[in-house]
């Protein structure tokens, strides 16, 4: 199924014919660029901190269990999508209202799709907004003394940007998303494939260490516990697999196959945490950068870039601001249309606001820990909710499948 779904997302079933805003590639890019943010270089260094090199397999572990949970909640949520005044609506909220309504149980329905909702409005602001610009505030403000001890610079010029692009909706993010993110990926990749290549002696050792605390009970950060629990909360961070958010931004695309969704939303995990979480890990530990501190997030993996050269970290600086910036605006659109669920159109600014708001102070924060401890509580808040329902809902997602792959071997797929 891997093949079928690159070439859908190569656009080989790609057409105008289909409702929709943006191409499977597009879908695929914004997605790719709310989870391709600071979660997968701040985050894991974060992880690793906390739970120790152990957490880094515990994220690979959680990113290849996401595929599934993506593929899941996108073919759902495209299967229970809605057009409101050439506005294409669905997500989580929906699904599980409706769901839960076909099953006989309407207002628990309503009231699971209000808290969901509730949540990743939240999770908008405290987990993606606070994290992201604060980290964006972090890594630009060390070559200035003077912006470091004026960070409201930065955090003003972030917030304006912020507001420029939001405006814009789902047409214009997945324009700036389908540029930036996969040159700003590919630069971050060989960055870190130069830093193991630097230190490819120390390789061997690495993954003896990264497995040994894995299972060790007395690994550093509370053993095993530590780093099962490290690495699956920003494994969720960082891929948003099991989140919700990607059915989101996939419901938008130009198709009318739920499963042909779901397939091209089921090779971002693989991607964003089997690849892009992987490298950041391997490349903090193969350089040690994450026995210098606790808790400092970016600058951790900032300190593993400057073990090749004292102008290497200038390739992250160029990079994490752009990661961290497609990050944002990605997930606060998501998160609209959660605002959008709960109150309707007309009061959209005051979210907006908000977010601009919550930017522009979480810049000023340097406290990175306990941001980055309520996002990942806000995150396993959606998850516990999203995953009950997918579970619950498992046979309409198994009746698209079965459907979808009886007509593929009939040669039916148009």
């Amino acid at each position: 199924m891997f093949k079928h779904a690159f070439a859908i997302l190569c656009g080989k079933y790609d057409t105008n014919h289909h409702d929709g805003h943006i191409t499977h590639f597009q879908a695929f890019m914004t997605a790719l660029s709310s989870t391709v943010g600071l979660g997968t270089v701040a985050g894991v260094a974060i992880a690793v901190s906390m739970g120790g090199p152990g957490a880094v397999p515990w994220m690979m572990i959680t990113g290849f269990f996401g595929m599934s949970a993506k593929f899941a909640e996108v073919t759902l949520a495209f299967r229970h999508r809605t057009e409101d005044q050439d506005q294409l609506f669905s997500g989580p909220f929906q699904y599980i209202r409706n769901g839960l309504e076909e099953f006989g149980f309407k207002k628990l329905g309503i009231v699971l799709a209000a808290m969901y909702a509730v949540f990743f409005v939240l999770s908008g602001l405290g987990g993606s907004v606070a994290f992201q610009t604060n980290q964006m505030v972090s890594i630009l403000s060390g070559y200035s003394s003077w912006v470091d001890g004026n960070s409201w610079f930065l955090s003003s010029i972030i917030s304006a940007l912020l507001a420029l692009v939001i405006i814009g909706g789902i047409k214009r993010i997945a324009r700036v998303s389908s540029a930036l993110v996969p040159i700003m990926s590919l630069i971050y990749i060989f960055s870190c494939i130069i830093i193991i290549a630097f230190n490819i002696h120390n390789l061997g050792h690495t993954f003896k260490i990264l497995f040994s605390s894995m299972i060790d009970f007395n690994a550093v950060g509370g053993g095993m516990v530590g780093a099962f629990v490290a690495g699956i909360q920003r494994a969720i961070f960082a891929s948003e697999a099991g989140v919700g958010s990607a059915a989101i931004t996939h419901a938008t695309t130009k198709d009318e196959e739920p499963v042909r969704t779901g397939l091209v939303a089921m090779i971002e995990p693989c991607f964003d945490t089997m690849l892009t979480c992987c490298l950041t890990g391997i490349t903090i530990v193969i350089t040690g950068a994450y026995q210098t501190s606790v808790g400092e997030g970016i600058l951790i993996t900032q300190k593993a870039f400057e073990t090749v050269s004292s102008w290497f970290p200038i390739l992250l600086t160029i990079v994490a601001p752009l990661f961290a910036f497609s990050s944002v605006i990605s997930f606060v659109y998501c998160c609209e249309m959660g605002w959008l669920y709960l109150f309707g159109a007309k009061s959209i600014v005051i979210y907006r606001i908000a977010v601009i708001i919550v930017a522009f102070f979480s810049g000023l924060s340097k406290d990175i820990m306990a941001i980055a401890n309520i996002g990942g509580t806000l995150f396993s808040c959606l998850a516990l909710i999203n995953m009950t329902a997918l579970i619950l809902f498992s046979n309409q997602i198994n009746d698209e499948v079965q459907c979808y792959l009886k007509r593929l071997r009939n040669n039916k797929i148009n």
